[in-house]
């Protein structure tokens, strides 16, 4: 056709077919790119987790890095746990396992924090995790070799990540969900420990009140009645003190003596009738007399208490972490699975022994 004879449409089918062999690359590519993230809120910023990814043999694409900040960033406002990736340039004199602890120690991270070091020029790769972090060590080396070994292997080494991921976000969410029962648990628990400290206190302040009722019985029997006691009573809590009711109101003055009782019969003495013949009186013999009485209630004292506290922490690491001038940093967060760590400002010391690796 005459048509296709024209140069202008030669040029416009010239970028189509580019535009389409472009096309058709891209498919491709992800077709076999690392899945995406699911389950994840693509809403949290990630900026503060690019510090904990040290892409040294820049095997690393910019996407892939944005795809493991957001891993991080979910796990870690929901669990409390991240994942410090390290590609290393160059083969390091130790092993791979001792480089990845001294790196993890040197990040001070979190027991439910992990390290990830992968050796391009090895092919091998280390993943260090804290001491209660949710995967054993067995699990941890089958968790390399599903999902890690054969990208690793391949050359392809920001998907072999990104796979491992997923892998473990969904571990994440089948055992613990999204973090929204962790943090219901830890609201419970924070309560739980208020009360415990507030029923604690009312056990205290119950014993320390018996304990003065009992000094305070002890030092009025010695003391009732001296008007200057030469030991002046100090109880445990000081509103139990002279210049306070409590102590008013169990230190009261004496009793007033019994008036004197009268004659015990009637008449008087030698007389029988009366008058001085002694019969015929009209007087009437008689006599009358009184009683009374005085004296005082003491006060009285009775008490009851009740409570209890429960707490548990753990502590330690299974792990390591990164070091120095290249990258790393502080970081907050919180969730159910924050505890001891590898050591500083994330916990307690990381400890050793826990993680798995792989190699030729």
């Amino acid at each position: 056709m005459k048509i296709f004879q024209k140069t202008w449409v030669a040029w416009i089918i010239t970028a189509a077919m580019i535009v389409g062999a472009v096309g058709i690359g891209l498919s491709k590519g992800s077709s076999s790119a690392a899945p995406a993230p699911s389950g994840l809120d693509d809403s949290l910023s990630t900026g503060a987790y690019e510090r904990w990814i040290g892409d040294f043999a820049g095997v690393l694409s910019q996407n892939e890095e944005e795809q493991i900040c957001l891993y991080n960033a979910n796990w870690d406002k929901r669990y409390g746990s991240i994942i410090v990736v390290e590609t290393l340039a160059n083969t390091p004199n130790t092993s791979l396992e001792e480089y990845t602890y001294d790196r993890a120690e040197e990040f001070e991270l979190g027991a439910y924090d992990g390290y990830l070091t992968i050796d391009p020029q090895s092919g091998d790769a280390y993943f260090a995790v804290g001491m209660d972090y949710p995967l054993s060590d067995s699990e941890v080396g089958v968790y390399l070799s599903q999902y890690l070994y054969d990208n690793v292997a391949a050359g392809e080494y920001g998907q072999g990540v990104l796979t491992l991921f997923a892998a473990l976000n969904q571990y994440y969410l089948d055992n613990y969900g999204d973090g929204s029962a962790s943090a219901v648990y830890a609201q419970s628990g924070e309560a739980s420990g208020i009360w415990g400290w507030i029923m604690l206190l009312i056990i205290i302040l119950v014993i320390a009140t018996i304990a003065d009722h009992l000094r305070y019985a002890s030092y009025r029997q010695r003391y009732y009645g001296v008007p200057n006691p030469p030991v002046v009573f100090r109880p445990i809590l000081f509103w139990h003190g002279p210049a306070y009711g409590w102590y008013r109101r169990r230190w009261r003055r004496p009793p007033p003596p019994p008036p004197p009782r009268g004659p015990e019969g009637p008449g008087g003495p030698g007389s029988f009738g009366g008058g001085p013949s002694g019969f015929g009186s009209n007087s009437r013999p008689g006599g009358s007399s009184s009683r009374s009485s005085s004296g005082f209630r003491g006060g009285g004292f009775s008490g009851s208490g009740f409570g209890g506290s429960r707490g548990g922490s753990s502590g330690g690491f299974r792990g390591g972490g990164f070091s120095g001038g290249s990258f790393g940093g502080s970081r907050g967060g919180g969730g159910s699975f924050r505890g001891g760590g590898f050591g500083g400002s994330r916990g307690g010391g990381f400890g050793g022994g826990r993680g798995g690796g792989f190699g030729r």
